[in-house]
């Protein structure tokens, strides 16, 4: 007994035994297995000097129009067999997901890359070792000032079997930046498009959605730069959803644009919410850092209706109406006596019908009035009455603005400014300037036009451009009390007549489209400043520029130096927007009243007749 059992253990301890080394020995094969049996080779390049490889991360240089230069590669093949390898250079672009990239052999390159030559243009690599390449790089003469970026790449391109026993053309490429700063006069400058933003809703009446948040960061100067960005969903009534913050762009070469995209959470449906984005440019990392423009600030409303909260709305409105409708007169009878309780329903039935009446049209008297309001702008003197397009300007209010503001704010807009507008006087405090003998203040504005259209990204004046200047209640206010409207028109590219009058425009407003955040300014009135200049100056407000504008000059305040803080863009409609939104919802229910009203008069006048017949 002793002796089976003695057996039958040995056998487990065998098989334990056995069943444990079986991974060790299929580790131990699968290490053994060569790199190639995996249908990959690994190779490599770097900037080299003539004899030996360097440290260099990258092949940088900075030239002048013209110029030629003379450098090296070392290639590596890091396996044991040779290998032979396709060099060439090729143009760079930043990928759909923000990663650094060169054209592939077979499409033409038309900058860095087609300046590239190549000592070799196929190299044979022994195992194990590498390969220094020389190569010349010739810089046109009338290449742009500015960054122009490229690579030199080695490419292997082989036909592979994939699992499935398909042939499958495989390029693996590996490459050398090249990065090429021209000298001449530098823009580090970055624009947004958008935001587009689409709301996700929820089947819950009370509850909150989501919304995309969509936009794309273009790169409208010279010199390649970073991004950090920020992304608000705010609803009507000033608060905010959750926003996952978007990672920041780590390079954006000239010319080239990102499209990101932002999710929030929690955003409560209000009609109309609104998404503004913010970025930041910022120098590349290891870059000389060129003089950078400040924030760049894009804001757009979207639609977000509370479809089941609405849908809940109608269905009890429904069921009042169908419950008074539905109720009959008590008493019927004959005679005189039987006709009192109908008419007296009758009486009430013509009340009722009178009161909805009057509800109603004093809802449209409401919001007409509102919209009165709203509409009511006053008038705004440019001058001089002819000018050029680089001369200063000044706007002077016809009227003071109302009683309790202490604050404007002014924009331009126009052919090729954006459709809000582009902010000219940031959030300033009325006293700063001098005052007209009609009660309105005289506001000279610190840049000229052709600073404002270049800080826009454009270079041709053209038609009629209108300021908009908007009276707030105090620094931090959002929403316009009154607006004051004037304009000037281009006769050609570079001057301009009829500075004096315009009609009243509205929807141009402090805040309305992509604005700005409160940006404190003061100074005594006069002076000017050169756009992103910097030095003592005793002018106005500093304009704050959301559209990738110049930084505001510095000025002496108090004694004290002051920079015009970075624009945030809000709406100023959300008041407009309530008081209609109310309106339009009390006037729905003075109809539904006077429709239930109405058809109770109709079933006591029913009444009434069928009692006068018997």
């Amino acid at each position: 007994m002793i002796t089976a059992t003695a057996r039958r253990l040995a056998a487990l301890l065998l098989a334990v035994c056995a069943l444990a080394g079986l991974p060790a020995a299929a580790w131990a094969a699968a290490s053994s297995t060569p790199a190639a049996s995996h249908g990959r080779t690994t190779f490599g390049i770097q900037p080299s000097g003539a004899k030996k490889p360097d440290r260099r991360p990258n092949l940088s240089y900075s030239v002048t129009p013209g110029a030629a230069l003379r450098d090296h590669v070392a290639v590596w093949n890091y396996g044991t067999r040779p290998l032979t390898l396709r060099l060439y250079g090729g143009d760079a672009f930043i990928t759909t997901d923000g990663g650094f990239d060169v054209l592939a052999a077979n499409r033409k390159s038309t900058a860095v890359g087609s300046w590239v030559r190549l000592g070799k243009g196929r190299v044979t690599v022994p195992g194990r070792s590498h390969v220094i390449v020389p190569f010349t790089l010739a810089v046109p003469r009338n290449v742009t000032p500015g960054d122009h970026a490229g690579g030199i790449v080695a490419s292997l391109a082989a036909t592979r079997t994939d699992a499935k026993g398909n042939k499958v053309e495989v390029d693996q490429r590996v490459g050398a930046r090249i990065y090429l700063r021209v000298a001449g006069k530098l823009d580090a400058r970055l624009s947004v498009d958008g935001p587009h933003t689409t709301y996700h809703g929820t089947l819950n009446p009370f509850g909150t959605g989501t919304a995309t948040v969509t936009y794309t960061v273009r790169n409208t100067g010279n010199v390649r730069l970073g991004a950090r960005q920020t992304v608000r969903v705010s609803d009507l009534f000033g608060g905010d959803a959750t926003v996952r913050k978007p990672r920041d762009i780590p390079e954006l070469l000239p010319g080239s644009a990102l499209t990101v995209t932002a999710s929030a959470r929690g955003v409560l449906p209000t009609v109309r919410d609104t998404a503004t984005v913010s970025v930041d440019p910022v120098p590349v990392r290891g870059d000389v850092p060129p003089p950078v423009h400040p924030r760049v600030t894009a804001s757009a409303g979207f639609w977000a209706v509370p479809w089941p909260a609405l849908g809940l709305i109608l269905l009890v409105v429904a069921a009042v109406v169908v419950f008074f409708v539905r109720r009959r007169p008590r008493r019927r009878g004959t005679g005189a006596a039987g006709r009192r309780p109908v008419e007296s329903e009758r009486r009430r039935a013509t009340a009722g019908q009178a009161a909805a009446m009057a509800i109603g049209t004093t809802a449209m008297v409401l919001a007409g009035a509102s919209s009165a309001r709203a509409a009511d702008a006053g008038q705004l003197t440019v001058s001089p009455q002819h000018g050029s397009d680089t001369q200063p300007v000044t706007i002077t209010m016809a009227e003071p603005c109302p009683s309790g503001t202490t604050n404007v704010i002014a924009r331009v807009a126009g052919a090729g400014f954006p459709r809000a507008g582009q902010i000219v006087v940031g959030n300033a405090p009325l006293a700063t300037y001098q005052r007209t003998p009609g009660g309105g203040a005289s506001i000279p504005l610190i840049y000229t036009m052709r600073d404002y259209a270049t800080t826009a990204g454009f270079h041709t004046l053209r038609g009629t451009y209108t300021f908009t200047l908007s009276c707030l209640k105090g620094a931090f206010s959002q929403s316009s009390v009154r607006d004051f409207s004037g304009s000037l028109r281009f006769s050609s590219n570079t001057a301009y007549r009829d500075g004096t009058k315009a009609k009243a425009s509205v929807g141009v407003g402090a805040g309305a489209g992509a604005g700005a955040s409160p940006s404190s300014g003061s100074g005594q009135a006069g002076g000017s400043a050169s756009p992103g200049g910097s030095g003592a100056a005793s002018g106005g407000s500093s304009p704050a520029v959301p559209n990738g504008g110049p930084a505001a000059p510095t000025g002496a305040v108090g004694g004290g130096v002051q920079r015009a803080a970075a624009p945030t863009a809000q709406h100023s409609n959300a008041t407009l927007i309530a008081l209609s939104t109310s309106g339009f919802v009390v006037a729905l229910l003075a109809l539904l009243v006077g429709a239930l009203f109405w058809v109770r008069g109709r079933r006591a006048r029913a009444a009434v007749t069928s009692g006068s017949s018997d």
